[in-house]
């Protein structure tokens, strides 16, 4: 069975991470040899993104979940957006009507920038000295698709970041955050979800009534269309459907 997975080409010399941008690769893996355990209570799973707050819920995940010497493996969440459409000089193109080298020179562009953006969260895993994978995943709907996720992995340890402005509103019922919805969702049932604020943990109030778990609309599947020098990953996007 052929599956995405990190592969960390350039460990320090204690094997805890990537060192540096050009340890990120993006490469097929087959077989079960040197895989590891997507699921398991120990795990640790930290959801990122391009906001400031995913930094302080990643260091507070490093201070408070994971103890010294600890074998623990921390996840990286980093959910990006399906491609509709490229740019284009006078305005875009839907992505069926590109051509192949145009969506090639485009899917390039933005592996790159994934790149970029998670360096610096596993530069800092690396400076604690903890064991990380990155799990990517091709979404519109963050909270759905990290609520996938605690069903498909069976995540039992999840840390997310909100902003101040959307902490007031989460504390009053009328935000509509990641972490606001996640906690609203049936995910909150079966995983310890750790809401971070400015470096604090703070409460959102669950609703009280029943939720049934959804189907989830992700899967694991590898992608036909990535180059030997992309970005490495677990990936997970939604299945294609057919006419």
């Amino acid at each position: 069975m052929q599956r995405r997975i990190n592969e960390i080409e350039e460990e320090d010399e204690e094997g805890y991470g990537r060192t540096s941008l050009e340890t990120v690769r993006e490469s097929p893996f087959e077989g079960s040899s040197g895989t590891v355990s997507l699921s398991g209570e120990d795990n640790v799973y930290v959801g990122v993104g391009k906001g400031d707050s995913s930094m302080g819920a990643l260091r507070w995940a490093l201070d408070n979940l994971i103890p010294s010497s600890s074998s623990t493996l921390l996840f990286l969440i980093h959910v990006f957006p399906e491609t509709h459409f490229i740019p284009y000089p006078l305005g875009r193109l839907a992505r069926e009507q590109a051509s192949q080298e145009q969506l090639d020179a485009f899917m390039s562009q933005e592996r790159e920038k994934r790149r970029t953006l998670l360096n610096k969260f596993l530069q800092a895993c690396s400076a604690s000295k903890v064991k990380v994978e990155t799990i990517l995943v091709e979404s519109d709907s963050v909270a759905k698709a990290i609520q996938d996720l605690t069903t498909i992995l069976n995540i039992k340890k999840l840390v997310l970041g909100i902003d101040k402005s959307n902490a007031r509103k989460a504390k009053s019922l009328k935000g509509n955050s990641v972490a606001e919805q996640i906690m609203r969702s049936s995910a909150a049932e079966t995983c310890e979800v750790k809401v971070i604020c400015q470096g604090k943990e703070i409460e959102i109030e669950k609703p009280a009534t029943e939720r049934s778990p959804s189907k989830p609309s992700i899967q694991l599947q590898p992608k036909k269309d990535q180059s030997s020098d992309s970005f490495a990953w677990i990936c997970f996007s939604k299945p294609k459907t057919t006419s």
